[in-house]
């Protein structure tokens, strides 16, 4: 790093304070910024990648595909594994005549028109045996014959009601190994909930803009509470978030910084396109997260 004489012909950068504080000031290798940070301090490990202003478009971090069960989750499936062999065992041990009962728990507590189609074929089933058992004389054919289809109703219910009370926690680990495209599609989901806000943050800053200086939208680099899915106010942010924020090169953002300064402001894409001197295809790589406030 040069020191404090030497930045009029330096490229840009973080430079000791030219008044003097101890602080480093940014240099936009055309002039001094009002973007300052306190004095790096020397390493003593591994050198750390150098922090830049948040800009609302942090990378996540994403598990591992399988991460250990933790005790309060093995108490749970142990719990889910007695519930679901209770409700299996039902239709067992009632013979046949309280098969709906499981299917009536599980209508109730999803509250789904399937669930209560499948809760009404058990409960018909039940009053068909029933029927049958009322008009049957004791150890007669009609007994024989009942017996079949009571046996069949209480295997079939058993195995149903044991799929249908498996526990939670299996059914999230078998569709995350069935399904190897979910993080896809929550990846998707995420990116176009961000690509709404910053659609809403447009539209609310165009019809409002007092509300959206108030609410800083578009500067990732002061502290606010409202997200506008990552966009960039081009005419007021430092140099340091155009780089970090819209991965510009050094020497881009110099230019940017350098018009702004004499035109003032930009007022549209294809301005900052021709007035700094980049080209089309790679404005259109950062052109959605662009905001001219």
């Amino acid at each position: 790093m040069t020191d404090a004489a030497s930045p009029p012909g330096s490229p840009p950068g973080w430079y000791p304070d030219p008044g003097g504080q101890p602080l480093q000031r940014w240099w936009n290798g055309t002039m001094w910024t009002g973007a300052t940070r306190s004095l790096p301090q020397a390493p003593t490990a591994a050198p750390s990648v150098p922090s830049a202003p948040y800009s609302g478009d942090a990378p996540m971090t994403v598990a591992g595909p399988y991460p250990p069960r933790s005790s309060r989750t093995e108490g749970r499936r142990r719990g889910g594994r007695l519930r679901q062999f209770a409700w299996a065992s039902v239709p067992v041990w009632s013979l046949g005549f309280l098969a709906f009962v499981p299917f009536l728990r599980l209508a109730l507590a999803r509250r789904r028109p399937q669930d209560w189609r499948v809760f009404a074929g058990y409960l018909a089933a039940v009053a068909v045996e029933v029927t049958f058992a009322t008009g049957s004389k004791p150890n007669g054919a009609g007994t024989t014959l009942l017996g079949f289809p009571v046996i069949e109703l209480m295997g079939f219910a058993a195995v149903h009601a044991f799929v249908a009370f498996r526990p939670e926690a299996d059914v999230l680990t078998d569709t995350k190994r069935l399904s190897p495209s979910a993080s896809n599609q929550e990846a998707l989901a995420i990116a176009r909930a961000r690509m709404q806000c910053r659609q809403e943050a447009r539209e609310l800053a165009k019809t409002n803009p007092v509300l959206a200086r108030e609410l800083r939208i578009g500067r990732p680099d002061m502290q606010r509470q409202y997200d506008d899915g990552g966009l960039v106010d081009v005419n007021h942010v430092p140099v340091e978030i155009l780089t970090s924020a819209l991965e510009l090169t050094p020497q881009e953002a110099a230019a940017v910084a350098a018009v702004r300064t004499e035109l003032g402001k930009f007022t549209s894409p294809e301005e900052l396109s021709v007035y700094a001197d980049l080209a089309p295809d790679r404005l259109d790589a950062f052109r959605d997260l662009l905001w001219f406030g």
